[in-house]
C-alpha cells in the first residue's frame, strides 16, 4: 500500500504535547527585527504550522507583523524564510538576560 507524503508525516513526537498547559503571555511579548527566536510548533493549531524540519531551530526575525513574523533560518548552507504565527515561536534567552 502506498504511503502519504504529507507535511505532518513523521512528526507525531513533535506535534503530541501531553498536558500542555500555556497561557496568553506569548502575545505579549515584544519581538524586534535581530531578536533571536526558537520555532517551537505548538501542535493545538494546525493551519499555521511550520515544517516540521524548522521544530526546534533557532532563528533571526526580518520583519514583525500583526499576527506573524517574518524569521530567518539557516538550513544547511541555505537561508530559508518562514512566516510563522506566535504561539510557535519563543524568544531566545541569552545568558545574561532576565527570564
Amino acid at each position: 500500500m502506498p504511503r502519504s507524503h504529507g507535511t505532518r508525516r513523521k512528526a507525531r513526537s513533535i506535534l503530541t504535547k501531553d498536558n500542555v498547559v500555556r497561557g496568553i503571555s506569548y502575545l505579549l511579548h515584544d519581538y524586534k527585527v535581530g531578536d533571536k527566536v526558537i520555532i517551537e510548533v505548538d501542535p493545538r493549531e494546525h493551519d499555521t504550522t511550520p515544517h516540521r524540519r524548522f521544530h526546534g531551530r533557532i532563528g533571526v526575525v526580518k520583519e514583525v507583523r500583526k499576527r506573524t513574523l517574518k524569521v530567518s533560518v539557516m538550513f544547511g548552507s541555505k537561508e530559508k524564510i518562514i512566516q510563522p504565527r506566535l504561539n510557535h515561536i519563543k524568544p531566545l534567552a541569552s545568558p545574561g538576560s532576565p527570564k
